[in-house]
């Protein structure tokens, strides 16, 4: 009797269709493309991975194009995260950066109001 084979890992497809460096870099894309989905709510253009991660565009085409290479066969990364437990792994991290973007956003905002309380201060202490 024949020993039933695994599907292949969507890591082992990646090396196997483009090797090890350019299937890391594929599959990291991969990862930003979904936490970007995730954070914005729609399936996001190279553009707007970028801009979530604030890359250049420059980069996210060119790491695109490993994820292409690595992944033939699909279109977006999709079809990898549409396991619930591909979606809950990056929503975890979608949900972070709307809250450091938060952050960032009130910590520009009291900037100004910070500094003139600053230098409301008397000037003779």
């Amino acid at each position: 009797m024949a020993k039933r084979q695994r599907p292949p890992t969507w890591l082992e497809v990646a090396i196997a269709g483009a090797g090890l460096r350019t299937a890391i870099k594929a599959t990291t894309w991969a990862y930003e493309w979904a936490v970007t989905r995730e954070a914005l709510g729609h399936e996001p253009s190279v553009e707007e991975v970028a801009d979530w991660w604030k890359q250049s565009h420059r980069t996210a085409y060119r790491d695109q194009a490993e994820f292409r290479k690595a992944f033939p066969m699909l279109d977006t990364p999709a079809k990898i995260y549409e396991s619930e437990e591909a979606r809950e792994s990056v929503a975890g991290l979608a949900r972070l950066g709307e809250k450091i973007d938060k952050w960032g956003e009130e910590r520009r905002a009291r900037r100004e109001l910070d500094a003139i309380k600053a230098v409301m201060l008397r000037a003779d202490q």
